[in-house]
């Protein structure tokens, strides 16, 4: 996700000098919740959308804003990353993958800083081996994002009404990753800050619009919110619904997925 040179094999070996970055296109949480329960949320990024795109990642880092109470925790494999299937490294590796996260507190130190709220604050994930390669595609013909999944835990005496999640990421390309940074002040201008849904002064790619919000329900009267078979959304590159027909390529279970 950093920019960087990165050779791309697509079928015929050939090179490539791309440079590129990445944008925030979707997110998901589900919209009702109940006290007690834990349960996944997730934001989607992809390359920036130019005809030739290629972005790779070294140490990748990503937060969730949640009300004061509530906890956020990582699955295993939580950064995936996704690509068609004609897309290979240079070594010959596929380019779909899974890399564990772990808690970071100078991360969620410098989140808290950044984008502050009442009532709320930031948990910090840094990807646990620094990650040498990342997804390289074709704008036109491949299929690349990367999607971080979390996991939040509403606390039992938690009270009904509707509660904001925001998210942010980042990354660096410096083997002392984060640690590099002593304090908050020498990492605000830094890639930390990438893509976000909250509004601060340091986040490149801000888009308030993927915000997300939860109701918590009282537990009797808590609504399933997908039904046993049904169909999860698609979103188009924008992040709003996507529409029978509007949009070839769209964003479904943390993927670019193009119709066919």
């Amino acid at each position: 996700m950093l920019h960087r040179f990165r050779n791309l094999l697509l079928l015929v070996p050939c090179t490539l000098l791309l440079f590129s970055c990445y944008k925030l296109v979707s997110t998901f949480a589900p919209s009702e919740v109940e006290p007690g329960q834990t349960f996944e949320v997730s934001f989607t990024v992809i390359d920036d959308g130019s005809d030739v795109q290629n972005f790779v990642t070294d140490w990748s880092y990503a937060g969730v804003r949640l009300p004061k109470g509530w906890t956020a925790t990582v699955p295993p494999g939580a950064h995936r990353q996704f690509a068609e299937d004609w897309v290979y490294y240079s070594d010959g590796s596929p380019a779909c993958s899974s890399h564990d996260m772990e808690p970071c507190e100078k991360l969620s130190q410098f989140y808290n800083s950044a984008c502050p709220r009442t009532g709320y604050a930031w948990t910090g994930f840094k990807s646990v081996t620094k990650i040498p390669k990342n997804i390289s595609a074709c704008w036109r013909n491949g299929c690349d994002s990367i999607r971080i999944t979390f996991l939040v835990t509403v606390p039992e005496d938690a009270k009904p009404g509707r509660y904001a999640i925001d998210f942010m990421g980042g990354d660096e390309e410096d083997d002392a990753g984060i640690d590099k940074y002593g304090n908050y002040t020498d990492a605000k201008d830094s890639r930390l800050f990438h893509v976000g849904t909250a509004a601060g002064a340091y986040v490149d790619n801000r888009n308030a619009s993927l915000a997300r919000t939860v109701i918590v329900t009282d537990a009797t009267g808590l609504a399933p919110t997908l039904s046993r078979g049904s169909k999860t959304a698609a979103f188009d590159l924008s992040g709003r619904p996507a529409k029978g027909g509007n949009s070839r390529i769209v964003i479904q279970d943390g993927r670019k997925t193009i119709r066919r």
